[in-house]
């Protein structure tokens, strides 16, 4: 009996991919519903993960199982982003306001 989709295919197989692109990873779409990083094989809407070589049926172990199995196999290559060494980058100034007129 066939796996049963758990989301809709289309959104599983987006979500996946941008996963996948943030992580580095080249992949390849064979088909809807299969992506596939060299020997290691995920279907989105189901969850499963196979590696070409396993003998035994594929484990639903999700998205998150994928990208560490790649990272672990060196597939994922997205690195850390820069630190930022000027926190004035990242801190909201007021504008200046005219001599008594004060917000709260």
């Amino acid at each position: 009996m066939p796996a049963k989709r758990r989301t809709d295919p289309s959104q599983a197989m987006a979500e996946a991919e941008a996963a996948l692109t943030r992580a580095g990873a080249k992949f390849k779409r064979p088909s809807d519903f299969h992506l596939k990083v060299q020997a290691f094989n995920f279907w989105p809407t189901t969850g499963n993960v196979r590696h070409d070589d396993d003998h035994k049926p594929a484990q639903p172990l999700g998205l998150a199982v994928f990208i560490r199995q790649l990272n672990e196999a060196g597939l994922a290559t997205a690195q850390p982003l820069d630190l930022v060494d000027d926190p004035a980058a990242f801190i909201v100034q007021r504008p200046p306001q005219e001599p008594g007129f004060e917000t709260y």
